[in-house]
């Protein structure tokens, strides 16, 4: 089964450990797809915060506004008074690929 999606595309999760599941999805779908968290906020049809996220080509940088149409397609709460990212504000793709944070062994 084949098909066609417009990227960069945004998607929401309640919970931080939820983007690891999303992370897994998407690299067994299609290994060149980079899954980042980008910023928490409201949806527009909801009361509670939750984690916005980001799927993108590898290689493929997102400009600004590409993520702001993305996060609006979605479903995005503007109106909350939320700071949008800017490109340095999302992490890095060798981050995002790995989907957790590196730990410094205790001690160290």
């Amino acid at each position: 089964m084949q098909g066609s999606m417009r990227l960069p595309v945004a998607f929401s999760v309640r919970d931080e450990h939820e983007f690891f599941p999303m992370l897994h999805v998407m690299r067994r779908m299609n290994p060149k797809l980079v899954v980042t968290q980008v910023v928490a906020g409201r949806h527009v049809n909801g009361d509670c915060t939750v984690l916005w996220g980001l799927v993108d080509e590898e290689g493929q940088p997102s400009s600004k506004d590409g993520v702001k149409a993305a996060l609006r397609e979605a479903g995005f709460d503007f109106r909350q008074k939320q700071r949008v990212p800017t490109l340095t504000g999302i992490p890095s793709r060798a981050s995002a690929r790995d989907g957790r944070k590196r730990r410094e062994p205790a001690g160290v």
